[in-house]
């Protein structure tokens, strides 16, 4: 069975692919799948290359190469607490260190967004606030 795999990338780095496949005189498509499994046979061999990003992707801000640090907040404990049993931490210190990984996200650029639009979401909103979720089940 066929799966679908979307990556977003930028408009300059698509044009490289794109004109990478028309030196190969392929397609797109048979250019990123002959890419990638050429990457899994090295993987799978043990001899797969690392090609960092020139940017961060939107998710997870990258990790401080100096580092834990301290910090001294002064913050409500109800703030923390209520952090706390929201997700489950076991101590305020945890709660804070996930309020600030959450903050540090990088976002998508808009171009990224602008790339994602159209990718399949076929729901009907209005049919899914209508009437007793419950009558679904």
């Amino acid at each position: 069975m066929s799966k679908r795999l979307q990556v977003v990338v930028s408009g300059a780095e698509y044009d490289e692919i794109r004109d990478a496949a028309g030196r190969n005189r392929e397609t797109v498509s048979a250019w990123v799948r002959r890419e990638l499994r050429q990457a899994r046979a090295l993987e799978l061999q043990g001899r797969a290359t690392v090609v960092p990003e020139t940017r961060p992707m939107y998710g997870e801000a990258e990790p401080s190469l100096s580092g834990r640090v301290r910090v001294e907040l002064t913050v409500t404990a109800r703030l923390l607490d209520t952090i706390r049993e929201r997700y489950g931490f076991a101590d305020r210190s945890a709660a804070a260190e996930f309020a600030l990984r959450r903050i540090a996200v990088v976002p998508m650029t808009r171009e990224e967004a602008l790339a994602m639009q159209g990718t399949g979401w076929g729901g009907d909103l209005d049919e899914l606030r209508a009437g007793d979720p419950g009558d679904r089940w």
